[in-house]
């Protein structure tokens, strides 16, 4: 038993890629040699494209997630620069708690050192 793409079975001589009667044509066109087997990576390498996948979907999640935070202050007319020199300061985030807490008095949040 071999695994065949089933784009090279649409494309092999005879008829169009049905259903039923499919086990037996491909069957046959596999012993004629007209279907290229397709490479199963062994059960090892399968594991480690799993985890680079998930390893990729969450730095994507991650960066989405980010944005929006640096987003948040922007919407709510914070220059963010003035503070610090990203989100992923102390500073940074002791505002963002802080607006999430419902402070909305900057002189009355932790570690606030404006510029001016």
């Amino acid at each position: 038993m071999q695994l065949v793409n089933a784009r090279e079975a649409k494309h092999a001589p005879g008829r169009p890629k049905a259903d039923k009667l499919d086990s037996v044509w491909l069957a046959k066109l596999t012993e004629k040699g007209l279907l290229r087997p397709s490479f199963v990576p062994p059960h090892e390498v399968r594991v480690l494209r799993d985890y680079t996948r998930m390893r990729t979907d969450l730095t994507r999640e991650r960066t989405r997630y980010r944005s929006r935070l640096e987003k948040l202050p922007e919407d709510l007319l914070i220059e963010v620069s003035a503070v610090a020199s990203s989100l992923a300061t102390a500073s940074a985030r002791d505002m963002v708690e802080a607006l999430i807490a419902g402070q909305r008095d900057p002189a009355l949040w932790p570690n606030w050192h404006a510029a001016g």
